[in-house]
């Protein structure tokens, strides 16, 4: 049978036609894909949280103390539930329906040592544009972890030198005139001791606040809260801060100075086995419990050179090599373990 023999012009003409249909359809998939990328990224915009964080210090201390008895309705419909909680935990004046509140308020706003702790506070927070933006960053990645769960409203206030982060399931407040500098001198005027003002600097709001929701959002549920429970709950929440503040430094995170973070990396296992041949990781005692995990100037049972609270190292060292053990684990599943027993084991943790 004889082929018939088509000229190669004659057979340009359909090849480039097709070769045009081909380009064509590459570009209608090429603007349909970017179309999706768009909405895909427009979806993740309108997933990223939007934290405004709020100064009631200023609208407090702009209030007429002459005519408080109108000002405190203001606030109250302005600030609602923080409002409440200002009163009751913060500054500790009980409830603002109380008749003898607003002459307790008047005294507050007009003493001199909490007009000059709101002097300093507006000479070093002249604004929270930066914390705002970072809280917002942490709390993204909050998000992106725990989607379901609430995104707290942030306010800004003064204590009067009594708590620095105050949260309740909805709120976060920070109080500015915790975070003045190691060396400010109110904080030698008040004798404080200087373990205990180390991290009163801007760089320890963010770490602070976000450990601080970490206790709200993960209180400790295990019923024997014994040394090892409480140091893997401590672990547990480091591990949990460092997900949401990657960049950031340890010795931030611990609040340890660089030379205590270098002491608990180079005495690990000399704080195992001292806990294990003493018999200590599952003591119940509440004093011991203290010794070990409450802010000191030094761990009570290792030399003067450790931190407080170096055991909460060992903490995180064990939940993050449980974490590396069982890679299928997600942070959520993680926060929500209380086996601590169980989180040991699986570890294999050897210092």
């Amino acid at each position: 049978m004889t082929q018939k023999f088509i000229p190669l012009p004659l057979l340009a003409k359909p090849l480039n036609l097709i070769l045009k249909v081909i380009l064509l359809t590459l570009c209608i998939l090429g603007v349909l894909s970017s179309c999706t990328c768009k909405r895909n990224n427009s979806v993740n915009e309108k997933n990223k949280v939007n934290i405004k964080v709020v100064r009631f210090e200023k609208d407090l201390f702009a209030v007429n103390p002459n005519n408080i008895a109108n000002e405190i309705p203001k606030l109250k419909s302005k600030y609602g539930e923080f409002f409440d909680l200002f009163s009751y935990k913060i500054i500790q004046l009980g409830s603002p329906e109380n008749p003898k509140y607003p002459a307790a308020l008047k005294t507050f706003i007009t003493d001199s040592y909490m007009n000059f702790d709101y002097n300093e506070v507006m000479k070093i927070f002249p604004t929270v544009a930066p914390l705002e933006r970072d809280l917002n960053d942490a709390f993204d990645r909050y998000h992106q972890f725990f989607p379901n769960k609430k995104i707290p409203k942030v306010f800004t206030c003064i204590s009067g030198w009594n708590q620095s982060v105050i949260t309740t399931d909805t709120i976060l407040a920070i109080a500015l005139d915790k975070y003045l500098g190691r060396k400010n001198d109110i904080y030698k005027r008040l004798t404080l001791d200087y373990y205990m003002c180390y991290a009163m600097q801007k760089e320890y709001i963010l770490p602070d606040c976000m450990r601080d929701w970490g206790y709200t959002e993960f209180g400790s549920k295990d019923t024997v809260m014994n040394v090892l429970g409480n140091m893997l709950y401590e672990g547990k929440i480091i591990y949990f801060m460092k997900q949401l503040l990657p960049s950031l430094n340890d010795s931030i995170i611990f609040a340890f100075s660089p030379q205590q973070l270098k002491w608990c990396k180079s005495n690990s296992a000399q704080m195992w086995t001292f806990l294990i041949e003493h018999k200590i990781l599952f003591s119940t005692e509440m004093l011991t419990i203290r010794k070990l995990i409450y802010p000191a100037p030094f761990t009570n049972f290792f030399t003067k050179e450790s931190p407080g609270r170096a055991v909460v190292w060992i903490g995180y060292k064990i939940v993050d090599e449980y974490m590396k053990h069982n890679k299928n684990i997600s942070l959520p599943k993680l926060m929500q373990n209380s086996n601590y027993q169980e989180i040991l084991r699986e570890s294999e943790y050897k210092p």
